[in-house]
């Protein structure tokens, strides 16, 4: 490695140290998440990086949804789309569900762990019960909100992408609606907020598998007796293109290995 090489990877790490002692905390700057959210009110977190010609569809689809009010709160990992987020998210006019729409904007990226840091802050802001976590890939129905908070619950996940392993993260099996699963993915799913009320969710976590949140979301309630079930609901996938998993795959069979997270015991 160049020496060249070495002071950037030096540099990225210890801005990444800094990044997760500082959002761990809370210390960002999203002034609206200061507050618990009303009753009523449902919060919807999303993580941006590479799609932003997704943010018209998703104002749409959440102002569309049915029997609840929406909190967007959307945790950019690419500061250079910030004004392209913010003049979309200006030019449209919610006429539905959409109640707020905050955008914080992460000089660091850290993945989809950022959705646990505004998790975190909406705990600390005295928010309790269910939060929703949506991928920008992700097309769903004005029920969507519903069907996901019908299933949820105090110490349960409960997500469209739900599968039952059998020794290896690779060895699934797709699950059936209202199933006890291994595995829920983080988009599309509601959890109980406790999930971040003890830092040790943040802290715990190994510095390598920091991109594997969804395992590893799953494996710490399960070691905590939590209960993660599939929901039934029409979401449709776009972009797949765009996905990060498809170079993740060998890192996600190792940490499930780590983790230990086999239901053929």
């Amino acid at each position: 490695m160049s020496a060249a090489s070495f002071a950037r990877r030096a540099v990225s790490a210890a801005r990444w140290r800094l990044a997760m002692r500082r959002y761990r905390a809370g210390r960002f700057r999203m002034r609206e998440l200061l507050r618990a959210g009303a009753p009523g009110e449902i919060a919807v977190v999303m993580c941006l990086w590479n799609r932003r010609e997704r943010i018209d569809a998703v104002l749409t689809q959440l102002d569309a949804q049915q029997g609840t009010r929406v909190r967007l709160l959307l945790w950019n990992n690419r500061p250079s789309d910030d004004d392209y987020y913010r003049e979309r998210i200006a030019a449209y006019r919610p006429h539905g569900a959409l109640a707020e729409v905050s955008l914080f904007s992460s000089p660091v990226n850290v993945g989809g762990l950022g959705r646990f840091f505004v998790a975190r802050q909406l705990w600390t802001a005295g928010d309790r019960g269910a939060f929703v976590m949506l991928d920008d890939d992700q097309d769903v129905s004005d029920h969507f909100l519903t069907d996901l908070l019908d299933a949820s619950g105090p110490h349960i996940i409960a997500g469209i992408w739900a599968w039952t392993m059998e020794g290896e993260y690779w060895a699934r099996t797709p699950a059936e609606p209202g199933d006890r699963v291994s595995y829920v993915g983080t988009g599309g799913c509601a959890c109980d907020l406790e999930i971040v009320s003890d830092p040790s969710f943040f802290t715990e976590l190994p510095r390598y598998f920091a991109f594997l949140e969804d395992i590893w979301m799953c494996g710490y309630a399960r070691k905590r007796g939590w209960v993660l079930r599939k929901v039934d609901t029409p979401v449709e996938f776009v972009l797949d293109e765009t996905n990060q998993h498809h170079t993740l795959a060998e890192r996600k069979a190792e940490f499930y290995r780590y983790l230990q997270l086999d239901d053929s015991r």
